[in-house]
């Protein structure tokens, strides 16, 4: 201490001094003068980023490069022609609807700012916002809105692509402009849930008036398209020796009306199968890439940020109790629900790729019950259930009562080796319980074709798309027994169609919810299929790219919803 006290008096008056002082010093004395000095200067440094951060904080600011690896070719960036999951993609990048999905899979005004429903719910008035561009400049209006129904409802449009489906969605609706910001959509029936009619992209009437319907998949737009979207078209970038697109460029829109995506510029590559695209992203040459299998995921897990979304779509074992006499029994199909080990399922040909399902609904749902859902996995209740009920096992293990033995056929698509193994794992399970099922292989044309289009099958494993806030009178309604309805059990009943349809009759949340429970109840009192699981998305992304909140998504493309607060860049700003 001495030492310090004495070398301090001497030096502390000029920088002079400090220099003829330590000449003075024997070499561990300048050594520890040297030390010293770097713990006052490291010390003074650590306290002036300390009070830095302290007063500040990291917010997203604007710039970097997002490349995303896609599979497929795309064609029609066009809310009507978009068909491959490439199209939709791009679509969802370029192109609004008046509504669309939150990052919950909730419908939220988009490029609409309010809306009225009549106590009917006949009449749905819609006020646009006045804060919304077309990428050339042009506001968006009421205009826009109204050809674009015309479009839908065109029988010339059907001819080049425009799909019957939406055809038929808007043949019955009256629309009408009530002024440059301000659309009614009168209805003929009763429909509380039609604003998720309006999901859909609009396109600018300013362009697309003077393309002709046999124009319309010709057109220039479809590959170079001009929207309201959180991103505009740059440039497009062909491989001339494959006659196939490399990539689309896209940068940010500043006028976006939910704010300029931080992001600035955002590129998808394309590639021809999903492995191709798994090695772009593990060679570092692009920044995202969404899996569908549990093996694609382990293959680039290290070093990956993994974002698992949920779908509400749902896979299930659809029973036809017209054709298999078994399956018309109530015991039954109660036994082979019991009998099903849905977690097991999952976690073997799935991970976390999926989450088991025991209805339609599952927690998240508008209108989810958590007591009336189909039973959990226990066999041995099963059993119970089948020797009570008279089904007796005979001398091969497999039950039967009076002439009809306990043998079902599944009908499955073998294009996907997923479903195979689904259909084995539910074959050795339904045995322990006393149940045939032999498993026939389908391609997946010749399935819909020939198995789902005429109903010609004791049970099916298929899907059902729906979404979070669910309308199930498509899927479970008397009139869509036969082609092209998608009821797959042949579900038939007074009460189910009752409840279906008051769904639609009413705009009160708690009565909608109360339709909700019923619908869940009749479901899982009739066991008319055994629900078994709803695939997730994994998106697999590099530690780079924050901001990405999603959870729940009603489609593939409804990923993009939040991409206008996905960032790179970071800055500090003083705390408010």
């Amino acid at each position: 201490m001495l030492f310090i006290k004495h070398f301090l008096l001497k030096t502390i008056l000029s920088p002079r001094k400090l220099f003829y002082a330590t000449k003075e010093f024997t070499l561990w004395r300048k050594l520890f003068v040297a030390f010293l000095i770097l713990v006052i200067v490291g010390t003074s440094f650590w306290w002036v980023i300390s009070v830095y951060r302290h007063f500040t904080v990291l917010e997203p600011t604007y710039g970097g490069q997002y490349i995303e690896a896609i599979v497929g070719q795309p064609r029609y960036i066009n809310p009507f022609l978009s068909r491959s999951s490439s199209d939709q993609d791009l679509t969802k990048l370029i192109f609004n609807g008046l509504f669309s999905y939150d990052e919950n899979g909730i419908l939220r005004p988009d490029i609409a700012d309010r809306f009225e429903i009549s106590d009917d719910a006949k009449e749905f008035t819609v006020f646009l916002r006045q804060n919304v561009f077309w990428h050339d400049g042009e506001q968006f209006n009421a205009d826009d809105v109204i050809f674009t129904t015309s479009i839908a409802k065109d029988i010339k449009y059907g001819a080049v692509g425009v799909s019957s489906e939406m055809r038929l969605l808007w043949q019955n609706v009256k629309v009408e402009k009530i002024d440059d910001f301000t659309v009614k959509f009168v209805l003929e029936e009763p429909n509380s849930l039609f604003l998720h009619s309006l999901n859909f992209g609009v396109i600018p009437e300013h362009i697309w008036s003077s393309v002709s319907p046999e124009q319309f998949q010709l057109a220039e737009y479809n590959q170079k398209p001009i929207g309201t979207g959180p991103y505009e078209f740059v440039d497009i970038d062909i491989n001339e020796d494959k006659d196939l697109i490399d990539s689309y460029t896209f940068r940010s829109y500043k006028k976006y009306h939910k704010g300029e995506p931080y992001i600035t510029k955002f590129v998808i590559n394309f590639y021809g199968t999903r492995l191709d695209a798994i090695g772009a992203y593990s060679r570092g040459e692009v920044s995202a890439v969404a899996v569908d299998q549990k093996d694609h995921v382990a293959a680039i897990s290290d070093g990956a940020q993994k974002q698992m979304i949920a779908l509400p779509h749902y896979f299930a074992v659809f029973f036809n109790q017209t054709k298999s006499v078994p399956l018309a029994y109530d015991e039954v199909r109660e036994a082979l629900s019991r009998a099903t080990d849905r977690d097991k399922i999952v976690a073997e040909v799935f991970g976390d790729g999926a989450a088991v399902r025991y209805s339609p609904f599952a927690e998240g749902f508008v209108g989810y019950d958590s007591e009336q859902q189909q039973v959990s996995f226990d066999p041995e209740s099963a059993k119970v259930l089948l020797e009570e009920k008279g089904w007796k096992v005979e001398e091969d293990g497999i039950r039967a009562k009076d002439d009809d033995r306990l043998s079902i056929l599944l009908h499955v698509s073998g294009s996907h080796g997923q479903f195979i193994k689904i259909a084995q794992m539910l074959k050795e399970q339904w045995k322990e319980v006393g149940v045939e099922l032999n498993v026939q292989e389908h391609e997946k044309g010749d399935l819909e074709s020939n198995i789902l289009k005429p109903r010609d099958y004791d049970a099916v494993l298929y899907a059902h798309q729906m979404r979070f806030e669910p309308n199930l009178l498509p899927l479970w309604h008397a009139e869509e027994k036969r082609d092209p309805g998608v009821n797959y059990a042949l579900f038939d009943d007074e009460d189910m169609n009752a409840f279906l349809e008051n769904v639609l009759k009413t705009k009160k949340e708690d009565e909608q919810k109360d339709f909700y429970k019923k619908q869940q109840e009749k479901l899982k009192s009739e066991v008319p299929a055994v629900f078994l699981f709803a695939p997730k998305i994994s998106f697999m992304h590099s530690d780079a790219i924050k901001g990405m909140s999603v959870k729940n998504v009603n489609s593939s493309r409804d990923r993009y919803v939040d991409v206008n607060s996905w960032y790179i860049k970071e800055k500090r700003i003083k705390k408010q």
